[in-house]
């Protein structure tokens, strides 16, 4: 059975282990260590990354007691290596493990919905609930779980005993019975079962966002990032909000109305530039006319454009209408209407041609 000491030390970054087997697979190699500090995938959670003896590790899964580590290079039985992992990343994942947590614990105690799922992605995280929450919703449960950093409540791991387990109220997704791992969060905040390494102090978290919420299987599905994610997220829509405020020349707190501003002008422009256009189109139209009906061919005209004239000239009592314009390399467009004839045997033909 591999040590975890990722369970009793979240904080290892380095350690060195023994080598006890080292297999091939899939052009790489699987190895296992007398103990190890990488978290394998596991709880929503992806693998640590990291290096042993400066190979990189590129996956680390659990089977059964062992845990595996997948790496490039050989190595041999019995070796001592060093071992790093990739501690920026690592820590970030704790911050934001947490932050689920939190988040996870407020929706509990203030509507009584259940963690049905998981997911820590590489830009964000999602949690799904078993009941609806609105906007009003989410902005008290984004209140309450950033006042849970604010606090700095002390987090602890631990497997507690049968008797402890009895007493304990805690939140699971589904049913252990033994090794059962429980993380807890301050008096009240949040107790739950969970595999993975966390902070140790919620002030550690840093900040929680909701960035997106939306129904999902009948629930409330969250997107949210917490730590130095959410710092990073932050940096990233002020330097867009500066860039926003220089192009038009406007105040922080007035971009939104400007951006509305130009919206509207754009809209208004375009609806103008769209009628003129049609009744240009009409005006250059060189028409051809053949008992009582009208042709015409022209070039890099659109559907719309088309479909205007053609309007207009069947309201001048020609009995078809049927404008052709070619789109460059790509073939043509048509349109022919009637306002008396089928003119389903002239599209086909039109089509086969």
């Amino acid at each position: 059975m591999t040590e975890r000491i990722y369970e009793s030390d979240a904080y290892c970054k380095k350690f060195t282990g023994v080598v006890e087997s080292c297999v091939m697979m899939d052009g790489k190699y699987g190895i296992v260590l007398n103990k190890t500090a990488f978290f394998p995938e596991g709880g929503g959670q992806a693998a640590d990354k990291g290096t042993i003896n400066g190979i990189t590790v590129v996956d680390v899964q659990q089977k059964g007691n062992e845990i595996i580590h997948t790496v490039e290079s050989e190595l041999k039985v019995g070796e001592e290596v060093n071992c790093e992992i990739d501690w920026e990343l690592r820590y970030s994942r704790m911050q934001g493990h947490t932050g689920e947590h939190i988040i996870s614990g407020v929706v509990n105690s203030l509507y009584g919905y259940d963690n049905v799922g998981f997911h820590m992605g590489e830009k964000s995280m999602t949690v799904d609930f078993n009941g609806s929450l609105t906007v009003e919703d989410i902005e008290k449960i984004e209140i309450n779980a950033n006042r849970a950093i604010y606090i700095n409540a002390d987090i602890v791991a631990y497997y507690p005993s049968k008797e402890e387990l009895e007493k304990l109220q805690y939140r699971s997704k589904k049913e252990i019975d033994d090794d059962l791992r429980i993380v807890s969060i301050g008096e009240d905040i949040d107790c739950c079962a969970c595999c993975a390494p966390h902070v140790a102090k919620t002030g550690e978290v840093g900040i929680i966002k909701v960035i997106d919420f939306y129904s999902y299987k009948q629930g409330t599905r969250i997107e949210m990032i917490a730590g130095s994610d959410a710092f990073k997220d932050y940096m990233n829509l002020n330097a867009t909000i500066k860039e926003l405020m220089k192009m038009l020349s406007s105040p922080r707190d007035s971009v939104v109305e400007s951006v509305r501003e130009k919206i509207t002008a754009y809209q208004a422009l375009s609806s103008d530039y769209d009628k003129k256009s049609k009744r240009l189109a009409l005006c250059e139209l060189e028409l051809v006319e053949i008992n009582n009906s009208v042709y015409a061919i022209a070039d890099n005209l659109s559907f719309d454009e088309l479909r205007y004239c053609s309007n207009e000239l069947v309201e001048k009592d020609y009995n078809v209408c049927l404008l052709i314009s070619k789109q460059g390399e790509e073939g043509y467009t048509y349109v022919v209407s009637s306002k008396s004839e089928d003119v389903r045997p002239i599209a086909k033909q039109l089509n086969e041609t």
